[in-house]
């Protein structure tokens, strides 16, 4: 699989992750087996009895819903963005352990451990 289709895998699967309560039972399942489990159309049209384009139909009305979602709420874009956040903290608190002063080194623990929560939460 190439770089773009890893991302356009992950952002589809953050977007399930965060809003795919909110779409229809046949629409998270039909979603569910096509992006997480990685079935295909016509694997999923057996499943549900319907053709392989029904199925392209719901991933379509369910992916644009995802998406309005995000555009509305911006959870998925909050998300990616403290996780940035979080890496980039890593790298300066990296920074100063190398200073090597114990004051620094141990305000830097106490960063790392509410960063691990936050990430975590």
């Amino acid at each position: 699989m190439n770089n773009d289709i890893l991302l356009t895998r992950q952002n589809k699967n953050l977007l399930f992750d965060f809003y795919g309560g909110l779409l229809t039972k046949k629409q998270r399942d039909v979603f569910a087996m096509h992006v997480i489990e990685d079935c295909s159309l016509s694997e999923i049209g057996k499943e549900f009895g319907i053709t392989p384009q029904a199925v392209a139909d719901i991933l379509r009305r369910a992916t644009a819903q995802l998406d309005k979602y995000e555009v509305i709420i911006g959870m998925v874009q909050k998300f990616e963005i403290q996780q940035q956040s979080a890496k980039d903290i890593e790298v300066i608190l990296s920074k100063l352990d190398n200073f090597g002063i114990a004051e620094v080194s141990e305000h830097a623990g106490e960063i790392r451990a509410l960063l691990n929560l936050l990430c975590h939460v």
